[in-house]
């Protein structure tokens, strides 16, 4: 588990996160998130503020450039989601009317009313909106692919995964990441086909490959997309999802 500490002399705060893969202690700048610094599981933990303190003017430098990015941040006002082609109106009740007014505000019959005035706790609301709308759309998709692929699972979980678009267990539950919404329909099928096959072979053999083939004979293409996808979530849904 991620432990926190603190150089105040350099003002530098950092976590520590072990890693049994590691193979010797490095710092790295975590997405949206500051400074950490991941060492193997016996590098002496007393060790660490000597590392930090050696690669203080790398840390610095890099984190003041993280701020000045976060500082750019805001939560959008119009929230567009590639899954479903959609594009809703985010409506700030907090903010002044000159900022909620326009064209497209006059005449959308679907708006989202985001009621808090605090920012991360606006990127709370947006987030809870995205749950909501991929828990609606999902598990029947899901469902439909279920039977067209003649392949079964148990049950089907909506979650906001920092590294993975899907999983599924040995019993057969499915997670799905929420942030799918952000992509294209034909990739987010595939991804649920890939992870209804993982409820034949759980692992990534000749077989499973050769399954995934049968019932997704463009997978490769929908594999490539997904590894290049990242960058299509939005930085402020990725902010409060790195804190």
């Amino acid at each position: 588990m991620p432990q926190n500490g603190k150089d105040s002399n350099r003002e530098l705060e950092w976590r520590i996160r072990v890693s049994p893969r590691a193979r010797y202690a490095r710092l790295q700048i975590r997405p949206y998130g500051g400074l950490e610094v991941v060492i193997p599981p016996r590098f002496p933990r007393s060790q660490v503020p000597l590392l930090v303190a050696s690669h203080a003017d790398w840390a610095r430098h890099h984190l003041d450039q993280q701020q000045r990015l976060l500082r750019t941040i805001q939560p959008p006002r119009q929230l567009s989601l590639a899954f479903d082609n959609s594009s809703t109106q985010v409506i700030y009740a907090g903010a002044s009317l000159e900022y909620n007014y326009d064209l497209f505000t006059k005449f959308s019959a679907q708006r989202i009313v985001i009621e808090a005035v605090e920012q991360h706790e606006q990127i709370r609301e947006l987030r809870g909106w995205i749950r909501r709308r991929a828990r609606a759309l999902f598990p029947p998709l899901l469902e439909k692919l279920a039977t067209q692929t003649g392949l079964d699972f148990k049950r089907v979980s909506i979650r906001s995964q920092k590294t993975r678009w899907g999983s599924c267990s040995r019993q057969g539950q499915i997670s799905l990441n929420d942030q799918l919404l952000f992509l294209p329909a034909g990739t987010v099928e595939y991804l649920m086909i890939h992870e209804l096959c993982h409820t034949r072979h759980l692992n990534h053999s000749r077989a499973f490959w050769q399954l995934v083939e049968s019932r997704c004979p463009g997978y490769r293409e929908h594999e490539k997309l997904l590894s290049q996808s990242r960058n299509l979530v939005p930085d402020w849904f990725l902010l409060d999802l790195y804190r």
